[in-house]
């Protein structure tokens, strides 16, 4: 007996669905090219419960006759091609015939469609790939196709869906990226009753752009174009000063079709230079213009990717464009910030005991500081009974009071910083784990002293610099502290808000931040909102493609808040469904994105008080990425380096 089965037709396409049909967004796209295909002008779109309960899709496009109506549901039936060599100069969004038969195989699907040239339409039921009726009917010129229980009889495939808020999501990010590519179509979403897009045709693409992310969006882009042996590149890619930290906007087209290529997306990163910050990633609309011959769309199941015979060719083109862009603009910037203004010499002194200003942190020579002493003196010690008598006068020491409330703030929230007494020490590092060594016993004199709680032993530190606006220099006992500023301020960030995440510590705003998001962006907002309070922030719409931040969380500043909040959107949407389980480690990651920078002027002030907060921190010793922020330099080191020991 034969142990090989010839596998029935309605088996086949439940298998062939698998490929095809992923989710409803995947639906949706198969039902959209079409009707680009058949020359719509006008398509308009009607969701229901994620898609699961209703797809519906209506198009003035060419339609069918009674013929073509019942022939399209065929397997492999289609209009596109006829021919082998028909498959080398594909030119149309569709053209294997069988996502229609595959999504007829899970779902309940009724057409209405006529052709412009008779008189009357016709209507096809199916149900779980079965016909039930055909028969003509009165309806406008077009198709009208309604999907209905995706999944109705494969219950296993349907409890992969993500949740609603998800689904959406990626059915408006989809329908974003048609709109794009076809901007002399006009595009019509509503999602349970409730219009999420409006988008009338026009002939440019920048008022499209415009009314899908918004103004701010809009207004950072640069034109691109190029063109290499028949390759033509044109598009808009976001200025240096506007990146993301997913890829999900750079969004890139071949012939009008939406795809990925890791080789083009490499070849944007090149174009940008190396100033893009790993991890980073700059907002694009990319279209490549090719030979149909020279591309091949038939190399995944959903079309998403493609394949180049000429891809080194394709990838130059695309990065010398992008590399062209960023010139420009980069010549232009440099032409607005060549005015030389001098600074008087008096002005940059370092002046150890006054007031510290920004300015000061700048290299100086030697001869400046070669009357400091190591260690500032101690006017007062500690009283017996261990009370502080005070540290002198407000010129011999920092006024605590003013740094903890002085520009730092503008890195992290009053509400976080306890006020602390001048004078008094600080809770400090246990420098035995970033060392090995064993510190001594004894204080040591210093503009701040910090003193592990738990050991009761005193480690006196001194702040004396910061080198290259990047490592704070501290002055201890027996050697030098190197403190990476970016990676503290990382780990201070991380772990406050890994511990607020669930909306235990969130800050309301005195004046709501606006943002502008895109269409896709504005549906998961709206869909998860609860998820968003538990992260720390209170959103509403205010606007078709505007929401207000009422409230933050209390880790972040206002002025990184925005910022943050669309990096945080970009990789909860990225990575599926949130549902109700918060990726903390995730959140957390994100809010890192607001840390201080390698290179960002500090004032002394704002270093002390990011070592004091680094102080607090439960693992303080490296940043969230496994990166050291602690470098210890002993005496015993530094005099074996200079050949005293």
């Amino acid at each position: 007996m034969s142990k090989i089965n010839l596998l029935p037709e309605h088996i086949y396409n439940k298998i062939a669905a698998g490929e095809v049909v992923e989710r409803p967004a995947s639906v949706l796209k198969e039902l959209l090219e079409n009707s680009l295909d058949a020359h719509a002008s006008r398509i308009s779109v009607r969701i229901q419960k994620a898609g699961s309960d209703m797809i519906a899709v209506v198009d003035d496009g060419d339609g069918m006759d009674a013929d073509d109506a019942l022939l399209c549901f065929e397997a492999h039936a289609t209009s596109k091609i006829s021919k082998e060599s028909d498959l080398f100069a594909i030119s149309t969004m569709g053209f294997r015939g069988e996502a229609l038969p595959s999504i007829a195989s899970v779902a309940k699907i009724t057409l209405r469609t006529r052709r412009r040239d008779l008189p009357e339409g016709c209507e096809v039921v199916i149900h779980g790939g079965k016909m039930l009726s055909d028969h003509p009917a009165g309806c406008a010129p077009g198709t009208e196709i309604i999907v209905r229980d995706l999944f109705f009889n494969t219950p296993a495939r349907k409890k992969f869906l993500r949740s609603p808020g998800t689904e959406e999501h990626h059915i408006a990010e989809m329908m974003t990226n048609l709109a794009l590519a076809h901007p002399d179509i006009s595009f019509e979403l509503t999602i349970d009753n409730r219009r999420f897009m409006n988008s009338p045709g026009a002939s440019d693409l920048l008022p499209r752009i415009r009314q899908l992310f918004g103004r701010e969006y809009a207004d950072s882009l640069l034109p691109l174009a190029g063109e290499r042996n028949g390759i033509e590149i044109t598009g808009f890619i976001a200025r240096r000063s506007f990146t993301r930290t997913a890829r999900a906007e750079q969004r890139l087209f071949v012939n009008g079709r939406p795809v990925e290529s890791a080789g083009i997306f490499r070849a944007i990163r090149d174009g940008c230079g190396p100033v893009l910050d790993k991890g980073r990633y700059q907002p694009c609309i990319l279209f490549i213009r090719i030979d149909p011959a020279l591309v091949d769309v038939n190399v995944h199941p959903a079309k998403r990717e493609v394949r180049f015979s000429r891809e080194f060719e394709v990838a130059a083109a695309v990065r010398d464009a992008v590399a062209q862009a960023m010139r420009e603009t980069d010549e232009t910037t440099a032409s607005l910030n060549t005015v030389y203004v001098p600074v008087p010499e008096d002005e940059v002194s370092f002046p150890l005991r006054s007031e510290v200003r920004p300015e000061s942190l700048s290299p100086k020579p030697f001869s400046s500081l070669k009357d400091a002493p190591a260690f500032p003196p101690a006017d007062k010690a500690e009283n017996s009974d261990g009370k502080d008598s005070g540290t002198g006068s407000p010129q011999d020491d920092y006024d605590m009071d003013r740094i903890l409330k002085s520009a730092f703030l503008d890195y992290t929230p009053q509400s976080l910083l306890a006020e602390i007494k001048r004078g008094s020490e600080l809770p400090g590092l246990n420098m035995e784990k970033a060392s090995g060594e064993v510190m001594p016993e004894q204080s040591v004199p210093s503009a701040v002293a910090m003193k592990p709680e738990s050991s009761g032993k005193s480690l006196g530190l001194r702040i004396v610099g910061i080198l290259n606006h990047t490592y704070i220099i501290a002055e201890k006992a027996d050697g030098l502290i190197l403190i990476d500023q970016h990676a503290a301020h990382e780990r201070i960030l991380y772990e406050r808000i890994l511990k607020g995440v669930d909306g235990s510590l969130s800050q309301r705003l005195l004046i709501p931040v606006t943002l502008e998001l895109s269409r896709a962006e504005i549906v998961f907002v709206r869909k998860n909102n609860a998820l968003l309070e538990k992260i720390g922030f209170e959103a509403e719409p205010f606007g078709s493609n505007t929401i207000k931040l009422n409230a933050i969380p209390a880790a972040l500043s206002q002025d990184s808040s925005g910022i943050l909040f669309k990096d945080m959107l970009a990789n909860l949407t990225e990575s599926g469904s949130p549902g109700e389980a918060i990726d903390h480690e995730k959140i957390a990651m994100c809010a890192c994105k607001a840390a201080v920078k390698a290179n960002d002027q500090l004032t002394m002030e704002e270093a002390v008080a990011l070592l004091r907060q680094l102080s607090y921190c439960d693992l303080p010793f490296a940043c969230p990425h496994g990166r050291p922020t602690i470098l210890n330099i002993s005496m015993k080191e530094i005099e074996r380096r200079f050949g005293r020991r």
